[in-house]
């Protein structure tokens, strides 16, 4: 079992979420892969359903994907969440019980939730939903919620995430996971499981930092 470090402060800057680690404050990289993503299909949408229902429909995925992953990590931490899940709509309740049963088939070894993890060498941070073993190979294994099913072109971002977690694990504890598993729960749907190998993903990650903190020089300047 690693000595995991959990008391990281984090604020959310004007330039985005920001962790402030024992070696140096870093940009979270959902922040980072944020601004380096294309946003023009996001853009469509809201033109296409507009502004105001568009950020409603956000808040509420954004707010149910908040409850279902505390139900969750609660779950795995051996909480009794059963009476306080019964009283949350009929979308949560499925959804947090599809995400439990998809990943209970698959974890055999958690070494830890909601885990900071940083890297210095990269230069970023952030917060994995739970690092273990995913059928006793050593995974990053990370929960989301879906309106919709995913296919895998549009989960990219997803994977290079992942894979910064498990660079920045590797970096910081000595250990060499490469196995990525997102764990998707989706409303009114069959949840879905996605697994790749972390190594392949470490460039396109690499690329996506140096553009940010090209961003970054170029917005201070």
């Amino acid at each position: 079992m690693h000595d995991y470090t959990y008391d990281i402060k984090t604020e959310t800057l004007p330039s985005g979420r920001t962790y402030f680690t024992p070696d140096g404050d870093f940009p979270s990289i959902t922040t980072i892969l944020g601004k380096t993503s294309n946003q023009v299909w996001l853009q469509a949408w809201k033109d296409k359903v507009g502004e105001e229902e568009a950020a409603r429909i956000s808040k509420v995925a954004t707010d149910r994907g908040t409850l279902v992953h505390s139900y969750a990590e609660k779950f795995f931490n051996k909480e009794d969440i059963y009476g306080d899940l019964a009283t949350e709509s009929s979308d949560v309740i499925q959804m947090t019980k599809d995400l439990i049963k998809l990943v209970k088939s698959g974890v055999t070894n958690i070494w830890g939730q909601e885990l900071v993890l940083w890297s210095r060498d990269l230069q970023f941070a952030g917060r994995t939903d739970m690092v273990g073993e995913w059928k006793g190979i050593p995974a990053i294994i990370d929960f989301k919620t879906s309106r919709k099913k995913k296919y895998i072109k549009q989960i990219k971002d997803y994977f290079l995430q992942c894979a910064g977690y498990a660079y920045a694990h590797n970096e910081l504890y000595g250990t060499n996971i490469k196995k990525i598993v997102i764990a998707i729960t989706v409303e009114n749907n069959e949840p879905q499981i996605f697994e790749t190998n972390a190594v392949v993903h470490v460039p396109d990650l690499k690329y996506r930092i140096k553009q940010f903190y090209k961003i970054c020089r170029i917005t201070t300047d």
